[in-house]
């Protein structure tokens, strides 16, 4: 049979834009003594600027598209992020631009473009993360499955005192980045602040992509003068959008305690 059968289909993210602006004035200046002094007020500035601006992508991050228009106004165009992956309807705009129904049912009968979820009541134990990952999991290879689950602080610890002091382990170089996190076999199991309350979620980082445009990663600041002013603002930006080329293989736990 030479049917040519269809097996792929384009997902479409929107750019996500994100800055933060920076601005020297007059008072600025008169209030340092120059020197060491403009240098340090410039780079705490800066720093500020920069924290502010993963403070927004990371929010984004977290609530539905619609949500964060509404929060950020027009300055700020977020991400479709891990709410809007993780969401069981057709909310408009489509996720990736992909409706349901466009992509039918996979061979375990569930849709092809839905994130797993479950709803029922379950406490956080090693169990429990196994429904998780055998949720998400899209074959019998280690790669169709999870390989970071997220998750708040309170979760973690639940999980982790759930083990027996022998089975916690942590990974070395998440240790050294900063990630408290608790390993689930070899998968760690980290916390966020951000994390939605009750929520466990499974994520396959071999489909899942941060991309950025190449022309406003973070963009370097470029420091203007306007007119008539005496002050010099410049803005840190950037542009880009968080996608997936298999959103089946991620999902959550919605009620966990």
């Amino acid at each position: 049979n030479t049917t040519k059968k269809p097996v792929l289909n384009a997902a479409r993210f929107p750019w996500a834009y994100f800055y933060s602006n920076v601005t020297i004035d007059i008072d600025d200046e008169v209030q340092v003594s120059g020197g060491e002094a403009d240098i340090d007020l410039t780079l705490g500035k800066l720093d500020n600027a920069q924290k502010t601006i993963r403070t927004k992508m990371g929010d984004s991050m977290w609530a539905l598209y619609a949500t964060s228009l509404t929060t950020y106004g027009a300055l700020t165009k977020p991400f479709f992020g891990l709410a809007d992956l993780l969401n069981q309807s057709d909310t408009t705009p489509r996720f990736g631009l992909i409706a349901k129904a466009d992509l039918g049912t996979s061979e375990q009968g569930t849709n092809i473009w839905l994130a797993y979820a479950n709803t029922g009541a379950l406490t956080m134990n090693f169990s429990t993360m196994q429904t998780l990952r055998r949720g998400c999991s899209s074959g019998n290879e280690p790669e169709d499955k999870p390989d970071l689950y997220v998750t708040t602080p309170a979760l973690k610890d639940a999980f982790e005192n759930s083990l027996q002091a022998a089975q916690r382990h942590t990974d070395g170089a998440l240790v050294k980045a900063g990630y408290e996190h608790i390993l689930f076999g070899s998968v760690p199991v980290v916390e966020d602040d951000r994390a939605t309350a009750s929520m466990v979620v499974g994520l396959n980082m071999d489909h899942m992509f941060l991309k950025a445009h190449r022309d406003f990663h973070f963009t370097r600041p470029v420091w203007m003068s306007p007119t008539n002013q005496a002050l010099k603002t410049t803005q840190i930006k950037w542009v880009g959008g968080l996608c997936t080329d298999a959103r089946r293989m991620h999902g959550n736990l919605t009620n966990a305690s």
